[in-house]
């Protein structure tokens, strides 16, 4: 009897032990397969996210590239344009430097002729009387002696120096003039003498004591002067007539035409 109740209590043991493994071996595989499908849904999830995320990122690089193609073309229209104002300015430069090269061309004449002008009006000026060189002397200077002095005047005003030179000897030319001088008699003294000038044509000299007098006409390398002591009375009477203190009358004096 014993033996036959501590059999059924193990074979109820065995039985009870069998049904709770199969119970744990099929709650155990219900977790995994939930765990599984947990994992395939986060994964389902995760790739739809990252589906969703790329779209927005694609269509952004599509704005992107879209933007970026319009920069594009516009630097190539900038491009463009500045290789026509480069073309323009190229062709404006060849024209200023042709214009340069046309001025120093002309500047090159010009300044040629002043130089054979001005040793002509420095020539002309060597046969002025004392009193016209006193007057141009300030404009003398200024006239440049050498090649390398050219660079201190301008085209301008080295033309204003010769036309103040030639206007002052037109002036002296066109008008009757009278100067105090100093003229060496025939002894080789020095006598200051008065000198009329008629114009730059002839010239009379007489000194305060009417004793010796003479004419003077221009020469290649200034006045020449000749003595005449018998014209000493006209010329006295001339010079009465200039300074207003005899009336005006016509008196003959020898004139030298050359």
């Amino acid at each position: 009897m014993n033996r036959l109740l501590c059999g059924a209590l193990l074979l109820a043991s065995f039985v009870l032990w069998l049904t709770i493994d199969s119970g744990l071996a099929q709650v155990s595989k219900f977790d995994q397969a939930r765990a599984y499908v947990e994992k395939w849904v986060q994964t389902r999830q995760l790739i739809a996210k990252k589906r969703a995320d790329w779209r927005v990122e694609q269509e952004n690089i599509k704005q992107s590239i879209g933007l970026l193609k319009k920069e594009i073309d516009l630097l190539e229209n900038e491009i463009e344009q500045t290789k026509d104002v480069d073309s323009e300015a190229d062709i404006e430069k060849q024209r200023i430097n042709l214009s340069l090269n046309d001025l120093k061309k002309s500047n090159k004449v010009v300044d040629d002729a002043l130089w054979k002008m001005e040793r002509q009006v420095l020539v002309l000026m060597s046969r002025f009387p004392e009193s016209l060189k006193d007057r141009t002397t300030g404009v003398r200077t200024r006239i440049p002696l050498k090649q390398q002095d050219l660079r201190n005047y301008s085209a301008a005003e080295r033309m204003q120096n010769i036309v103040a030179i030639l206007n002052e000897a037109d002036r002296f030319n066109s008008a009757i003039t009278m100067a105090v001088e100093l003229r060496k008699d025939l002894e080789g003294k020095e006598r200051q003498v008065q000198v009329v000038y008629l114009g730059l044509g002839q010239a009379y000299f007489v000194d305060q004591n009417n004793s010796i007098a003479g004419t003077g006409v221009p020469g290649p390398e200034g006045w020449v002067w000749s003595f005449n002591n018998n014209l000493a009375a006209k010329i006295r009477e001339v010079i009465g007539i200039y300074e207003n203190g005899l009336p005006a009358k016509f008196v003959s004096v020898p004139v030298e035409i050359k």
